[in-house]
């Protein structure tokens, strides 16, 4: 039977995934991680928007935020990171990010009282846990997420990043928003500080899937071994 080409990159994902189980590991790392993100972002745009009514001003602002993101990343990934990678494992990394995610969104969910209830997150709390996830996906787990292929097999490199890079990143974003617009809807949810306690949930589900994720990786010195034995076998 003739497949399209769509129907034979889901036969060979199925049968990659389940040979694989460091893919599949992977896969449920990124869509953990993509809903973190989504669920910040939002966090962060309903708070400019609470604190900075003018749009021009919180044009402003958000250019900012992102122009220091992209440095800060920037200045990780080709200066610091590499002097770091010859005395930290990548296994070690993927449990670090999700740890300082989940001592953020605590913050973020449990702040100091105001009397008798708790005060809503300040948009330096807010911005400044954004700010640390987005500069955690573009340097470290960009570079961490690259390593996780370099063991593997030619298909399994090209199938798995193909059916990741659709299927992980662009669906994650997109049923993270749906999920928790749903869930807002349904439940009546809205305010700041409800929209905090699912940050708390996302940064622990982050975890457990990266922790799972650390370990499948291979240590630095394997993937290097695994890397030259593939070389020479080619």
């Amino acid at each position: 039977q003739y497949l399209t080409k769509e129907e034979s990159l889901i036969v060979k994902a199925k049968d990659v995934f389940t040979r694989v189980p460091t893919l599949w590991a992977l896969f449920c790392e990124i869509l953990a991680c993509q809903g973190l993100s989504t669920v910040l972002n939002v966090c962060c745009v309903t708070k400019v928007a609470e604190v900075i009514p003018d749009d021009a001003e919180r044009a402003d602002w958000m250019g900012k935020f992102f122009a220091f993101t992209n440095v800060v990343s920037s200045v990780l990934q080709f200066g610091v990171l590499p002097a770091t990678s010859s005395f930290l494992e990548p296994s070690t990394l993927w449990k670090i990010m999700p740890l300082i995610m989940m001592t953020m969104s605590c913050v973020l969910a449990f702040p100091k009282r105001v009397g008798k209830e708790l005060a809503d997150p300040t948009l330096n709390m807010v911005g400044a846990a954004y700010a640390v996830m987005k500069i955690l996906e573009f340097s470290v787990r960009r570079m961490l997420d690259e390593m996780v292929y370099v063991p593997l097999d030619y298909e399994s490199r090209f199938v798995g990043k193909e059916v990741i890079s659709v299927l992980g990143y662009r669906f994650g974003k997109s049923a993270s928003s749906l999920v928790l617009s749903a869930i807002t809807h349904t439940l009546g949810i809205g305010g700041l500080r409800e929209l905090s306690y699912f940050t708390t949930a996302a940064a622990a589900l982050w975890l457990g899937t990266a922790w799972r994720l650390s370990n499948f990786v291979p240590t630095r010195a394997e993937a290097e071994e695994a890397y030259k034995t593939m070389k020479k076998g080619s």
